[in-house]
C-alpha cells in the first residue's frame, strides 16, 4: 500500500465498518428495476442476449458509493446492507409481503418507502407469467407439487424459494491471470472463428455475443469506480485517507481491463467479478474457492517488494469479509426462518495442490486471523489432511473455538475419492473448494449446484404403512403390502427400496424442467465466462457448458433415523422375536401411546454414533442403496445426480409430516439433524465415538457430500494440551473416512440463557446446520434442536 496506518488504526477501521454492518437489513428494488426496463426493451431476442444487456443495464446504471473507511469498492444494492429483489425467478412473494416484511416473526427488512413499493408492483406487474417460477408451476405436475415438505421441499436453488441456480465456484484465476480484457480477447477469437451460415454457429454467436457485453459492462462499473474514487480523493482533507482513495481509484482503473499487479488489486478485482456473478444470478453459494492459494502470489510478491506489509494485507482481508456482510439473501417468509439471510459464499483455505503436496502457506494463517479480527457471518472453510501441519490445525481450531464453531471442517481424503467418483480426474479433484453449504466442487471447471432435499424417513412410513401416509393418511407411495405380512427383514427391506425408488423418480420429474428452465430463461453468460470449458464449447454453464464435470446432488434428511430403525425391526422382529410387526405398527399408529415396554426395548437396541457396528452398517445400508437408485438418473442437461447427506434445516419441517418411527422418536418430531449426525442426544459414548461411527460409512459413496455436526462445552477445550488433542482427532477423523465436521463450541447453559435474556447475546452466533447464524434471531424450534444436541464434556 502506499500510505502507512498504525495496527491499533487499522483494528479500529475493522471494527468501526464491522459495527455498521450488523444493523437490520434492507430489501432494494434497484436490480429488479433496471433488470425489468433492459427486458421491456429487449423483447423478442434471444434470452442469452436479453441476460446480458439486463446485467450490463444494471452495471451502467446502478447507484454507486464509497464508504468512509473503505478500502475496497463495490456495492451489490443501493442501500449498505441489502438483498435484491429478483422477480424474474420469482415475484409472488414480494408482491405478498411488501406490507410486512418488517413485521413478520423472523428476518425481517426494514421498511420500504411507499414510493419503493409502488414502483415494485409496477415491476411485478410486468412478470406476471413470465417469471421462472410461473413457467414451472405450468409444468410440475399437480399430485408433485402437493408433497412439497412431505416427501420432497426446494434445495438449493429452485423457483419454488425465488432464486437463481448459483451454488458454483468460478475460476477467478481467469480474472487474475487474463484480467476483463484477455477473458474478451479470447471470447473474440472464438467468435471470429465461427461460419454465420451454420445453424449451430449462428446460435452460438449469440453466446459468445453476450459474454463479450457482460464483459464491457463490468469493465464499465469498475471505470466508474475509478472516477468516484478520483473524485472523492480531490476533496479529501485528511492527507492518509487521500492516499488510499487515490490508490483505489488507480486499483479500479488497472483492474477495469488488465491483470491486477498488487495484492490489493487482486483482491479488488475478486471482489467486482464477484458482484457481477451476484447481480447477473443472485442465489447462495457462489464461492470464491482456494483464496490462500490464487492470491498467494500477489501476496508473496509484495511482501518482498515492500509494497505490502502483513499487516496491512490482513487488514485488506478483515475489509473482505466485512464487505461479504453487506450482501442479503431473500427469501420468503416462512421458506428459510433461520438462515441467517446471508449468501454462503464461501471461501476455502488449506488442503493439498494438485499434485498431492500439502499447500498450507502464510495466507491460509492470515484467512483465520483475519476471521478472529471480524467474527461477522462470513463463511470459511478449512481444508484437512493427513500431513497438514500440525500448528496450521491447530490455529483453525483456535480460531472456531473463538467464534463458538463456525468453520467447516472437511476432509481432502474423502472428498478427492468422492470427485473422482464422479469421473473428475485426480488432479483436478485435488483442487476442490467448498460452494454453499457442503457442496465440493472444482473452481472454474465444474458446476454442482444442489437439488431438492428428500425426506428418506417418510419412506420407511409408507413401508410400513402400505404406501400411506400415518399423519394425513392419503396414499402417496406405491402400496408395497401390508408390512403385518413380512415373514423376513428382506420383505421389508425391498418394501422400503420400492418407497425410495418412488421418491427419487418423482423428484427426478419435477427437477428436469427446473434446470431447462433455468437454461433457457436464466442464462448467466458472465459467469460462463470464467469457466473456460464454457467458452471454448460455447455454452452456457446453465445448459451444461462445464459438462462431463456437472452434477447435482439430492439434499437427504434423516439417513440415521431410518438406520436406526432399521436396526430395531431387524433385532426385535425378525431376530429376536420379542416384536411382532403388527405390535409395532399399532404403536406407530397410537405414537407410542401407552408403549412404556415397548419404547424400553427400542431403548436398549444400540443406536448409531456410538461405535457399535449393529447400527452404523444398517445406516451405512440406507446411505449406499439411496446411491444406487439417485446414481442411475442425469437430468435435463447432462447433470449426473448424486447424494448429499445434508439436511440443512429441513428436518424440521420434515419431521411435522412423519408419523412416529421405529426407532423410539414420536410423531411430529424433528428427524436426525445435520445430515449423517446421529440423532439428538444418542451418540452418549463419546466424541470419538460418534467421529467413529460416521467415519467408518462409506461417504465416498456421498459424493454430494456428508455433514456431521457435534457440540462442544468450551471447558473442555480451554487449554493448549486440549487444543492440541482436538485438532489431532479432528485429523483423524478426516484421514480416517470422515468428510465435513463442523461445531458448536458453546454450552448448553450458555444457549438457554440466551433464550430467556436474547437482549444479552445479540452477536452469539451458532452452526444452525452448514451455515451459522445469530442464536437469538433463529425460530425457537431451531433453538432448541441445537439445545438438544449431545453436548461433549471432554473429548
Amino acid at each position: 500500500m502506499e500510505t502507512q496506518v498504525e495496527m491499533p488504526q487499522r483494528e479500529d477501521r475493522v471494527r468501526k465498518l464491522r459495527t455498521e454492518v450488523r444493523i437490520a437489513p434492507h430489501m432494494c428494488i434497484e436490480r429488479a428495476f433496471y433488470l425489468t426496463e433492459s427486458y421491456k426493451e429487449t423483447e423478442g431476442e434471444p434470452a442469452v442476449m436479453r441476460r446480458a444487456k439486463a446485467l450490463a443495464n444494471i452495471l451502467r446504471k446502478m447507484s454507486i458509493r464509497i464508504e468512509d473507511g473503505d478500502l475496497l469498492v463495490g456495492a451489490a444494492t443501493s442501500k449498505r446492507v441489502a438483498g435484491p429483489m429478483l422477480p424474474e425467478v420469482q415475484w409472488q412473494w414480494y408482491r405478498e409481503e411488501l406490507d410486512t416484511l418488517s413485521t413478520r416473526q423472523y428476518e425481517r427488512f426494514q421498511p420500504l418507502t411507499e414510493d419503493e413499493k409502488h414502483r415494485a408492483r409496477q415491476i411485478f406487474e410486468y412478470w406476471q407469467g413470465k417469471s421462472i417460477y410461473d413457467k414451472w408451476m405450468a409444468v410440475v405436475p399437480q399430485d408433485h407439487q402437493k408433497l412439497n415438505f412431505r416427501t420432497w421441499t426446494s434445495g438449493g436453488a429452485s423457483p419454488h424459494v425465488g432464486i437463481h441456480l448459483a451454488h458454483c465456484c468460478p475460476g477467478y484465476e481467469e480474472v487474475l491471470n487474463k484480467g476483463f480484457g484477455g477473458i474478451k480477447k479470447r471470447v473474440q477469437a472464438k467468435l471470429a472463428g465461427l461460419d454465420p451460415t451454420d445453424p449451430d454457429d449462428f446460435n452460438t454467436a449469440h453466446f459468445y455475443e453476450a459474454v463479450n457485453i457482460t464483459l464491457d459492462a463490468l469493465v464499465a462499473y469498475a471505470g466508474r469506480y475509478a472516477e468516484l474514487a478520483r473524485q472523492t480523493a480531490a476533496v479529501e482533507a485528511d492527507p492518509q485517507r487521500k492516499a488510499e482513495l487515490e490508490t483505489m481509484a488507480v486499483n479500479c482503473r488497472r483492474v477495469s481491463d488488465q491483470s491486477p499487479s498488487t495484492f490489493w488489486e487482486a483482491l479488488q478485482a475478486v471482489w467486482f467479478a464477484y458482484l457481477a456473478l451476484m447481480l447477473e444470478g443472485w442465489g447462495p453459494g457462489i464461492a470464491f474457492g482456494r483464496m490462500d492459494q490464487y492470491l498467494y502470489p500477489f501476496y508473496e510478491r509484495d511482501l518482498e517488494e515492500g509494497r505490502i506489509t502483513r499487516e496491512e494485507a490482513l487488514e485488506l482481508v478483515a475489509l473482505f469479509y466485512v464487505k461479504l456482510n453487506e450482501l442479503v439473501m431473500p427469501f420468503r417468509n416462512g421458506t428459510q426462518d433461520g438462515s441467517g439471510q446471508i449468501p454462503l459464499s464461501v471461501v476455502t483455505i488449506g488442503g493439498i495442490d494438485r499434485n498431492g503436496n500439502n499447500a498450507v502457506n502464510d495466507l491460509s494463517y492470515l484467512f483465520l486471523e483475519a476471521e478472529q479480527r471480524v467474527q461477522l457471518q462470513e463463511d470459511l472453510a478449512v481444508r484437512i489432511h493427513v500431513n497438514e501441519p500440525d500448528s496450521f490445525v491447530v490455529k483453525a481450531c483456535e480460531t472456531a473455538k473463538l467464534v463458538r464453531g463456525k468453520i467447516k471442517f472437511v476432509s481432502d481424503e474423502t472428498i478427492v475419492q468422492q470427485l473422482m467418483k464422479d469421473s473428475k480426474p485426480l488432479n483436478d479433484s485435488r483442487e476442490y473448494g467448498i460452494a454453499g453449504c457442503f457442496i465440493r466442487t472444482i473452481p472454474g471447471r465444474s458446476f454442482d449446484p444442489g437439488a431438492d432435499f428428500l425426506n428418506l424417513p417418510f419412506m420407511l412410513e409408507l413401508a410400513l404403512n402400505n404406501g400411506v401416509s400415518r399423519m394425513e393418511g392419503d396414499q402417496i407411495g406405491p402400496r408395497t403390502g401390508d408390512p403385518t405380512t413380512f415373514e423376513t427383514f428382506n420383505d421389508l427391506w425391498v418394501a422400503y427400496s420400492k418407497q425410495v425408488e418412488a421418491l427419487v423418480r418423482n423428484a427426478v420429474i419435477q427437477l428436469n424442467p427446473l434446470r431447462q428452465l433455468f437454461a433457457e430463461s436464466a442464462p448467466t453468460p458472465f459467469q460462463s465466462a470464467l469457466f473456460p470449458s464454457c467458452i471454448e464449447k460455447g455454452v452456457d454453464i446453465t445448459a451444461g457448458g462445464t459438462n462431463p464435470y456437472s452434477t447435482m446432488g439430492f439434499w437427504v434428511c434423516g439417513i440415521p433415523n431410518v438406520g436406526d430403525s432399521l436396526a430395531v425391526i431387524k433385532r426385535l422382529v425378525f431376530d429376536e422375536k420379542k416384536v411382532s410387526m403388527a405390535r409395532l405398527c399399532e404403536a406407530l399408529d397410537r405414537d407410542f401411546e401407552g408403549e412404556e415396554e415397548l419404547l424400553h426395548l427400542i431403548k436398549q437396541v444400540p443406536k448409531y454414533g456410538n461405535d457399535d457396528d449393529y447400527p452404523d452398517m444398517m445406516v451405512n445400508k440406507a446411505l449406499l442403496h439411496l446411491d444406487e437408485v439417485v446414481s442411475k438418473y442425469t437430468v435435463w442437461g447432462g447433470s449426473r445426480l448424486t447424494v448429499a447427506a445434508g439436511a440443512i434445516v429441513s428436518n424440521i419441517p420434515f419431521g411435522k409430516a412423519v408419523g412416529a418411527l421405529p426407532d423410539g422418536r414420536r410423531a411430529g418430531m424433528p428427524l436426525s439433524e445435520g445430515g449423517i449426525s446421529p440423532y439428538q442426544g444418542r451418540n452418549m459414548s463419546g466424541s470419538t465415538s460418534t467421529m467413529r461411527s460416521v467415519a467408518k460409512l462409506d461417504l465416498a459413496r456421498a459424493s454430494g457430500g456428508a455433514v456431521l455436526n457435534m457440540r462442544f462445552n468450551p471447558d473442555g477445550l480451554k487449554d493448549e494440551s486440549k487444543m492440541k488433542r482436538f485438532a489431532q482427532m479432528l485429523k483423524t477423523f478426516c484421514a480416517t473416512g470422515g468428510d465435513l465436521i463442523q461445531f458448536n463450541i458453546v454450552s448448553s447453559q450458555t444457549l438457554r440463557d440466551a433464550q430467556a435474556h436474547p437482549e444479552e447475546y445479540r452477536d452469539l452466533l451458532v452452526r444452525v446446520a452448514t451455515y451459522s447464524a445469530y442464536f437469538v434471531d433463529v425460530p425457537l424450534e431451531m433453538q432448541n434442536d441445537i439445545i438438544a444436541r449431545t453436548e461433549f464434556e471432554e473429548l
